[in-house]
């Protein structure tokens, strides 16, 4: 596997290479300031090298760098459905299991986590029956 950036942004990594249209939107949802103009702040890892790494694999080699923000997003096949549901990671801690985040929702995970403001299991607790967080709403 390629070496990832060493950032104080969260990294979003793709994984899955199968949809670039999908992808593309994802991206531009990723970006989008909400209504308070509120944004996720990541650093795109767009690489093949990267194709059908599981979460692992890519959790190792984010801590392998000599900087990480507290939480890694990867898009692979199952982010890139509708509401493009991003499957969230913890550095911090490695015993929390990853669970997914509307790409439109990435923001508060994103900003929350990587201030303390929040704890992961904020968030994970809010996930619905499907695994998916989709909002404090």
């Amino acid at each position: 596997m390629p070496i990832l950036p060493s950032t104080e942004n969260s990294l979003l990594v793709r994984t899955s290479f199968a949809d670039a249209e999908a992808w593309a939107d994802a991206l531009s949802v990723v970006r989008t300031e909400n209504e308070d103009g509120f944004r996720a702040y990541v650093e795109v890892v767009d690489d093949n090298a990267w194709e059908d790494a599981d979460w692992e694999q890519v959790r190792r080699a984010a801590l392998a760098t000599d900087e990480q923000a507290a939480v890694l997003f990867i898009v692979d096949s199952a982010a890139l459905e509708p509401d493009y549901p991003v499957l969230v990671v913890d550095l911090g801690d490695l015993s929390h299991e990853p669970f997914r985040c509307v790409a439109s929702e990435l923001w508060g995970v994103d900003n929350n986590l990587n201030i303390a403001n929040m704890d992961w299991e904020e968030f994970a607790d809010m996930t619905e029956s499907d695994g998916v967080f989709r909002g404090f709403a």
